[in-house]
């Protein structure tokens, strides 16, 4: 069905998915607004310690993960070697084989997504780091930290779904190589990523609230829009084929990579529910999710 939705037809689909993705985007914007979310802050308890772990612990693993990330992002930036993809070609409307190398390579959803985790560790981080030293946390950062949090773990369920069951999927189908997904940084980036913040829920105190889930959404349509003047502007590629916005079912999968976000999100709600239940199975619960949704090895081709 996606394959039939990848193909163009007699009229480009660009104005139809612009005045979709700008009604969602004055929609989210209305329901943050609405609900105050950028006004109401979490208490410096929830936010800068654990019941779990030693407050001590807890900014060692949120900075850890932080450094970690950053760490991570400059190698991919710096790495001579660079990475071969078959990105879809923005004039050719076509998957071509491409090396990029340098500081490109952050443009990839994979690697915004995996900046937002390090920020997000960095700011629980410093509110932990603050706590600790006997401060008072500034509000902007007891608001921020709970929001971070909540869009990065959304996003990053969203990236390792999508990686599993779409793009790995599709180039093995299409006879490309795969091999690109699964040197050291790209399974940290599409597997550790849930794994960082599966444990981050546990050891968090910080609550998810249900109207958080406008956070993610605004997160993904920042990087279409990015995607698109990306493929305009800057190298005339668009890295993920489906984000083009001019195929004939592009309005279908924009609203379809919507729902799964929402979906994603939801999962994120409902484990911070559950753990406020018993601890027990919201961790069955994580850890299924988390095997379920990863892929560590490359498929044996038959």
């Amino acid at each position: 069905m996606l394959d039939g939705l990848m193909e163009y037809g007699g009229r480009d689909k660009g104005p139809d998915t612009a005045i979709m993705t700008v009604a969602f985007l004055i929609l989210m914007v209305f329901l943050i607004v609405d609900s105050g979310s950028l006004e109401e802050s979490q208490t410096q308890e929830k936010v800068a310690t654990s019941e779990i772990v030693p407050d001590v612990l807890l900014f060692s693993f949120r900075i850890a993960c932080s450094i970690v990330v950053f760490i991570t992002l400059t190698w991919i930036a710096i790495d001579k070697k660079g990475s071969s993809d078959f990105p879809l070609y923005f004039k050719e409307r076509e998957n071509l084989p491409r090396k990029v190398v340098g500081p490109t390579r952050l443009a990839a959803f994979t690697m915004c997504h995996f900046a937002l985790i390090g920020v997000s560790f960095g700011f629980s981080g410093t509110a932990s780091l603050i706590h600790i030293t006997g401060g008072a946390v500034p509000e902007w950062i007891l608001v921020a930290s709970p929001i971070l949090f909540s869009a990065s773990y959304a996003c990053a369920i969203l990236v390792t779904f999508v990686v599993t069951f779409r793009l790995i999927p599709e180039n093995v189908k299409r006879g490309f190589p795969v091999k690109n997904f699964f040197s050291w940084y790209e399974i940290l980036m599409h597997n550790g990523n849930i794994v960082m913040l599966g444990i981050s829920l546990f050891l968090n105190g910080m609550d998810v609230h249900w109207h958080y889930f406008a956070y993610p959404v605004l997160f993904g349509i920042a990087y279409v829009a990015w995607a698109a003047v990306y493929a305009n502007f800057i190298s005339g590629v668009f890295i993920y084929g489906f984000l083009d916005y001019r195929m004939r079912g592009a309005p279908l999968i924009y609203m379809g990579l919507l729902v799964i976000i929402v979906l994603s999100f939801t999962v994120v709600f409902v484990l911070d529910r559950l753990i406020e239940w018993s601890i027990v199975p919201a961790a069955l619960l994580t850890l299924a999710m988390t095997w379920g949704i990863s892929t560590v090895r490359e498929p044996v081709h038959g």
